[in-house]
């Protein structure tokens, strides 16, 4: 099956194999327009596998060498999974990873037939926010505001250097490609990201996506080192509880690695969140 480079004239193509494949393995829709366009708009880094009736396969390579695939039989997979690799070694990446359910066995035994292997587990967790909610307690000397197009250097500078403490995948972006993937869209709220700080330093923060369908999404929180286990996270997660029920959601969602070292599921737990979802990280060294 001819495998070529996708354009923007795809997008809604795409989005339709994408919405059916969520349906059918995880019995509801999880992509997102915004995700696709992103993508789209770095055309040489997505491919489709293309028939007279309709698409059979998309495939993608973000910034941060993860690969997305969705496709209707193994060979179409296997086909796409070969050129997105052959992609990524002449980006020079030294390795790719992939976000896999076991449902979706299409996907999961084309990553086992290509080499790739079973890393670990990310967990998908919600919080009803049903009734009395707890009313935030900040660490002494801090400071919480909303985000400003000013502060984006050093948001990004606080979560690379919290992730790349732990997470051996994490990939920092170019402050153009983190801006563009984490506010050039419409869910992208500043009053719903919270800045901690501390003497004017940053310290701590919360990203948030707008509401959507009356849930909330936490996108990314992270606290500096020298200030955990003072309740600061706790207050951050708190505080955004009651921020969007005011906005009317009725429960948050987010999504953690399961081996986080920073105490994040105890965190997510202690405060109500349940897990109902389990995503497998595979990973190719190239």
């Amino acid at each position: 099956m001819p495998v070529r480079t996708a354009t923007a004239a795809d997008l809604d193509d795409v989005l339709a194999l994408l919405t059916v494949r969520d349906r059918a393995v995880l019995g509801e829709v999880e992509v997102r327009r915004r995700y696709v366009e992103h993508e789209l708009a770095r055309a040489k880094d997505c491919v489709v596998a293309a028939t007279d009736s309709g698409l059979a396969g998309y495939a993608s390579l973000d910034a941060e060498q993860s690969v997305a695939l969705a496709a209707v039989d193994a060979d179409t997979a296997d086909e796409l999974l070969e050129d997105i690799e052959g992609r990524a070694r002449e980006r020079r990446l030294d390795h790719v990873t992939c976000v896999a359910v076991p449902e979706d066995t299409v996907l999961w035994q084309s990553l086992e037939r290509s080499g790739f292997t079973r890393e670990r587990d990310i967990v998908r967790m919600w919080r009803s926010l049903e009734g009395q909610l707890e009313s935030p307690s900040w660490p002494d000397g801090i400071t919480v505001r909303s985000y400003t197009d000013a502060d984006g250097e050093r948001v990004q500078a606080l979560l690379d250097a919290a992730y790349s403490g732990w997470d051996p995948d994490h990939v920092e972006l170019s402050q153009e490609d983190w801006l563009a993937f984490m506010t050039a869209h419409a869910e992208f709220d500043p009053a719903l990201w919270f800045l901690c700080e501390r003497n004017g330093d940053l310290v701590a923060c919360a990203l948030h996506w707008r509401a959507s369908d009356a849930a909330g999404w936490v996108k990314d929180i992270v606290v500096r080192e020298s200030e955990r286990g003072r309740g600061l996270g706790q207050a951050l997660l708190l505080h955004g509880f009651r921020e969007y029920r005011d906005r009317g959601a009725v429960r948050v969602g987010l999504k953690v690695d399961a081996n986080n070292p920073t105490g994040a599921v105890k965190l997510y737990e202690k405060v109500g969140f349940v897990i109902d979802r389990t995503y497998r990280i595979w990973t190719k060294q190239l």
